[in-house]
């Protein structure tokens, strides 16, 4: 079995130097279309204490978080993890890593002997060093090729999430693994 959990903001976000506002964030538009594609369960991890919409006091938040190690509150999820051997795991990039809310996530539930697929959105970072903060939160899990997408891009990577998805499948059907080893 394999399951998609994400972490997304949404309100006011920066897209192309601009604020704007969105219903649904990059990353999720992104998991969703991963979802759709695959057919895999979608779970949203939602910090008890909601970030702000404004986005300046979003950041301010995410940077206080990420100085001061603390991990904030998500709510349960009633999903099995046990029983899946890989995981999608998506987020947008704060700070040139990923937010808090995912490594409470991570610290929540044991993903070793797993693959994990990561993806995110940034606005020109790429994955900044969250590969990096992976592979130490999960020295036991197999980190696989992930996907980066421009968070203003999000509504035309139908393209780019294929073509990650075929390399994934690929792989898959070698019985290798896309880097060759563990992170």
């Amino acid at each position: 079995m394999s399951t998609i959990v994400y972490f997304s903001h949404q309100g006011e976000t920066l897209l192309e130097g601009r604020y704007q506002q969105v219903s649904f964030g990059n990353t999720e538009v992104v998991a969703k279309t991963i979802a759709k594609k695959l057919n895999y369960d979608l779970i949203k991890l939602i910090p008890e204490e909601p970030y702000a919409i404004d986005y300046q006091t979003t950041l301010a938040r995410a940077k206080l978080e990420l100085q001061d190690d603390s991990l904030p509150e998500i709510s349960p999820g009633k999903h099995n993890f046990q029983a899946d051997d890989e995981i999608f795991l998506g987020y947008p990039i704060w700070w040139g890593t990923l937010p808090m809310v995912i490594k409470t996530f991570l610290k929540q539930v044991d993903l070793s002997g797993k693959k994990l697929y990561p993806f995110c959105t940034h606005e020109g970072s790429g994955f900044g060093r969250s590969l990096q903060d992976l592979s130490k939160l999960l020295p036991e899990t197999e980190i696989q090729k992930g996907l980066a997408i421009r968070g203003s891009r999000v509504t035309c990577a139908q393209c780019a999430v294929d073509n990650w998805l075929c390399q994934k499948i690929q792989t898959n059907k070698l019985g290798g693994h896309e880097n060759g080893n563990k992170r």
